[in-house]
């Protein structure tokens, strides 16, 4: 068989055709493009079927569904597409193809298609009130772990046709809901610098729904970059609601949110912003970052972004009047869960000068006149913080019971998703900056070249995050421009062109210069090669990037594991394998929201 997109159905004959029985399919990242602006679209993609005589082989449909991945289609279309196809190779008795689209331009589209052998019908329904419970050691281990008993999990399928309880869709034959709720669901929201990413996840690790909603564009030039706090809360809203209309909002036991952990923005003590938040890459607290670096000596605050920075700045600027709470995204829509303001996790407030190996604020604020009264209360990432807010649950149609636990950075979230685990993997994010982490036994750490540690459980993260990244390539080229591109490369011939990609004068890591300058010259005459050589310079960053953690006694790094947008171009793949020499593979999720989900599931009790 392949290993390539195939429109060739496999199928094998079915062990029991005697019998009517269901068989159920989920893939959570079916992808095509959109015929009109050529931007990808994603889709959950959910196949039912009751088979005759065949029944599809899965490889051979993992590869059919990947086949649309370059193909431009319009929803309907491509779901009546795929299940016309199936029905040719197996001929079922009945089949339903849905396909629930995330969101686009705010808008959620979901179209089920059925197909219904004629003359064949359901077998009838068992008693509604007929006991239902299926066991899953899995989960009576977990609850276990977790000090209690085992709950029921997903009820088995009823012999006719289901629909899922709490999604929406078009169809005849309705399942009625389970008597109670099937697994526990645990969601993470994500907040980014363009979108609020929400997903709910089972204790398996499952994923149940996705749902991401835009934000509003930051104001500001260069310098200054502010966002409206209240935005990302409706942002956050709007994608809570996407993701608990497709599942059961019994279902979910605990919330956990991420965010960058640069941005700053000030609260009274009712959790009101005072003012704009300022965001990561607002620039004007330069003097600021210059005061920090010459009294502390190896804490992620010395960064010239850092939030300590800015709130020096805006202490400076004699901003602070009104202000209970200095807390960055995660901590204040943490604090709109909760009710609760004022607190925040070590991996955050490492940015605010939170010392993570002595677990306390650091000594030399101090001498900074940092005001004490606004810093907030640390806790461990996914420690649970208490029972969501009241009002909260009811808006969203939470049980009163849900928890909500403590945050998290992107990037940590981003390795949560990854799979990696283990002294000597790395994670490389390839987003809008180029981030890099490594898992450590002991933290690693230097002002010089930008490298800081957060704890993992026993473990430590050591890296940073460069000033270099996607950015830069969408300053000269559109994502389409780089698609159509990309397939026009050659890893295998490098460009022999020496960049050093930034938007702006200043890098952070592997090399800690404010002055560095952006090296884009010499440009060749052809798009294709100048692409080719910024994506070879970020790559040898990259390489530069683990290369100074092992020079500071981090181990060497073993395997890479990629996140982020640019880890879906091949031939960056190529280039990167080359300039690392070590394995690459991908992650398990391209999403740090499902690094999120799975903080709040507990996923940090791998590392104790």
């Amino acid at each position: 068989m392949p290993t390539r997109p195939s429109k060739s159905l496999e199928t094998f004959p079915n062990p029991e055709p005697g019998r009517d029985y269901i068989i159920e399919i989920e893939t959570p990242e079916f992808t095509c493009l959109c015929p009109k602006t050529g931007q990808p679209d994603f889709a959950t993609l959910t196949i039912e079927y009751v088979p005759d005589r065949l029944c599809v082989e899965l490889k051979s449909l993992k590869l059919y569904v990947w086949s649309y991945r370059n193909e431009g289609h319009f929803h309907e279309q491509v779901t009546n597409t795929i299940l016309n196809d199936l029905v040719a190779a197996v001929q079922p008795r009945w089949m339903q193809v849905r396909a629930a689209f995330y969101v686009r331009g705010g808008i959620y589209t979901t179209v089920t298609a059925e197909h219904r052998r004629p003359g064949w019908e359901p077998p009838p329904r068992p008693p509604a009130g007929l006991p239902r419970e299926h066991q899953s050691a899995r989960d009576a281990d977990l609850r276990e772990t977790r000090g209690g008993p085992a709950a029921p999990t997903r009820a088995p399928a009823s012999s006719a046709p289901p629909r899922r309880a709490g999604r929406a869709g078009a169809g005849a034959i309705r399942e009625p809901a389970p008597a109670a709720p099937a697994h526990e669901a645990f969601i993470g929201i994500d907040l980014g610098a363009r979108t609020c990413r929400v997903m709910a996840v089972d204790s398996q690790g499952k994923v149940l729904a996705l749902a991401e909603t835009a934000l509003e564009a930051p104001e500001g030039d260069g310098e200054q970059l502010t966002q409206d706090p209240n935005n990302w809360w409706q942002a956050a809203l709007g994608a809570l609601k996407g993701v608990l209309g497709q599942i059961d909002p019994t279902r979910v036991r605990r919330l956990g949110v991420a965010g960058p952990a640069g941005a700053l923005l000030l609260c009274d003590a009712k959790g009101a912003p005072v003012g704009r938040a300022l965001l990561a890459d607002d620039r004007r607290a330069a003097a600021e970052a210059d005061r920090v670096a010459d009294v502390a000596r190896d804490s992620a605050a010395r960064a010239p972004h850092s939030s300590l920075a800015k709130l020096l700045w805006l202490q400076r600027h004699k901003r602070l009047a009104g202000a209970a709470h200095a807390l960055h995204p995660a901590d204040w829509l943490t604090g709109r869960l909760t009710g609760v303001y004022g607190r925040s996790d070590a991996h955050n407030g490492t940015a605010l000068g939170y010392d993570t190996a002595a677990g306390g604020w650091a000594d030399w604020l101090r001498a900074l006149g940092v005001p004490r009264a606004l810093l907030p209360e640390v806790h461990a990432p996914g420690e649970v913080l208490g029972p969501i807010n009241p009002a909260v649950a009811s808006a969203l149609g939470l049980p009163a019971a849900t928890e909500v636990v403590a945050g998290t950075t992107n990037n940590v979230a981003a390795l949560l998703a990854s799979g990696a685990g283990a002294p000597g993997h790395g994670v490389t994010a390839l987003g809008s900056h180029l981030a890099v982490q490594l898992v450590c036994e002991a933290p690693v750490s230097s002002a010089a070249h930008g490298v800081y540690s957060l704890p993992l459980g026993r473990y430590w993260l050591a890296g940073g995050r460069s000033n270099s990244g996607g950015h830069v390539l969408r300053r000269y080229f559109t994502l389409e421009q780089m698609r159509e591109m990309t397939p026009l490369l050659e890893p295998d011939r490098p460009t022999d062109l020496d960049y050093y990609p930034l938007i702006d004068v200043g890098e952070q890591f592997p090399v800690n210069d404010p002055r560095l300058e952006p090296q884009l010259e010499p440009l060749p005459g052809d798009s294709v090669v100048f692409f080719q050589g910024i994506l070879e310079s970020i790559a040898r960053i990259e390489a530069q990037a683990y290369a100074v953690l092992a020079e500071l006694g981090a181990p060497a790094v073993s395997t890479v594991w990629t996140t982020g947008e640019g880890s879906l171009n091949p031939a960056w793949t190529r280039i990167r394998a080359r300039a690392l020499g070590v394995p690459l593979k991908a992650a398990r999720s391209q999403q740090p929201v499902y690094g999120v989900a799975q903080l709040a599931a507990g996923a940090l009790q791998q590392f104790a």
